[in-house]
């Protein structure tokens, strides 16, 4: 098996430009072997994000730009017609180097910013198509051979933001549950800033599934209404029954409780799985005893009172740690199920395993740069 690969990182089909991806060990010598610099010769190292025009290939060739981009990557930027583009990976392939497949234009950065629903996720992934993620792989594959505990250290940093990744484009979904008349839809309006669902002392006003986007601290997220949980028939028994099937689909349910009422109605033990646990009206009652329940999030959909702390409380769950600036996320749910597979691997005393993982999240994954 080659140890340097070459890829095409740019959508396939014909465009003005394309982009062209050699990474391995010998990728800055095979490149030195075919390109030809239009001034001075190429220096016999490579240097990091410098950049040169010249020809590529035997004979007149073709008008390129050559860039190296990591310790062990260069990408050679030319023509983007189908014919060009073949002709250059063929080139690198007849050196010795493996071809990859294509990414699929939907597994890239560039495919994906259009969709993203907030700056923040468009910013996480501009980062990503400038080259973040794929320079944090290369990193640790590199670490493997000389540092197989630097590489975990590297790997489980990345980990960390897989689930980050699963959400750039889709929101986390969040299911608004409990009993009949708590304020589960004053709760929805409150958190989304308009009158999204009806509200009425009427107990069984919902009854379906309603849904609202929002985002919270520039993550998206998705708020399900659903009907009050309890035995009935008809209309409302069949909003229950939707309600109860969108909960087993949630990133996280929020439970909410009547603070006015003589008693707190959990939920029950069968609705396990991640949720917060919110007391709603608290408004409308002294709250002397609130202080007294550990593990519960004090709200007036009403006024206002506890909104703000219960979406931080929200926002820490889905995202514990914030991805800093230009720091690497695995940027789709595929690309971050398999750096989870990789890191278990690493975990288990696999390195040979962890190493065909990563190798594949460069085989599928497009950072541009």
């Amino acid at each position: 098996m080659s140890d340097t690969r070459v890829s095409l990182l740019t959508p396939p089909g014909s465009g003005a430009i394309a982009t062209v991806l050699v990474a391995g060990a010998r990728a800055w010598k095979i490149a030195r072997t075919l390109f030809r610099p239009a001034g001075k010769p190429l220096p016999a190292d490579p240097v990091l994000r410098r950049f040169w025009f010249g020809t590529l290939g035997p004979g007149a060739g073709d008008e390129v730009i050559l860039a190296v981009t990591g310790a062990d990557t260069v990408e050679v930027h030319c023509h983007g017609g189908r014919r060009v583009v073949r002709w250059v990976i063929e080139q690198f392939v007849a050196l010795g180097c493996a071809e990859s497949p294509s990414p699929s234009p939907e597994q890239t950065p560039n495919y994906l910013l259009p969709f993203a629903p907030t700056l923040r996720t468009a910013s996480i992934l501009l980062d990503q198509a400038h080259g973040a993620f794929h320079q944090a792989i290369n990193h640790i594959l590199n670490l493997l051979d000389t540092n197989p505990k630097a590489a975990l250290a590297a790997l489980r940093q990345l980990a960390q933001f897989a689930d980050v990744g699963r959400h750039l484009v889709e929101p986390w979904k969040v299911v608004i549950a409990g009993a009949p008349n708590v304020g589960k839809s004053s709760l929805v309006n409150a958190l989304a800033g308009f009158q999204r669902t009806v509200v009425s002392p009427i107990a069984g006003t919902t009854r379906d599934v309603v849904t609202v986007q929002v985002a919270f601290d520039g993550w998206p997220v998705e708020l399900t209404d659903t009907a009050g949980l309890r035995d009935a028939e008809g209309l409302e028994a069949e909003g229950i029954g939707r309600a109860r099937r969108v909960l087993g689909e949630a990133d996280l349910v929020v439970w909410v409780m009547d603070g006015t009422a003589d008693e707190l109605v959990y939920p029950d033990e069968g609705a396990n799985g991640s949720r917060l646990l919110v007391v709603n009206k608290v408004d409308m009652n002294d709250g002397g005893w609130m202080n007294t329940v550990p593990g519960l999030i004090f709200v007036s959909a009403r006024t206002g009172r506890g909104i703000p702390d219960f979406i931080a409380a929200i926002v820490t769950r889905f995202v514990p740690q914030v991805p800093l600036p230009g720091a690497a996320v695995p940027f789709t749910p595929h690309l971050a199920t398999l750096v989870e597979v990789a890191e278990a691997a690493l975990i288990a005393g696999r390195p040979d395993e962890a190493l065909g993982v990563l190798r594949a999240c460069l085989a599928c994954e497009a950072a541009s740069g």
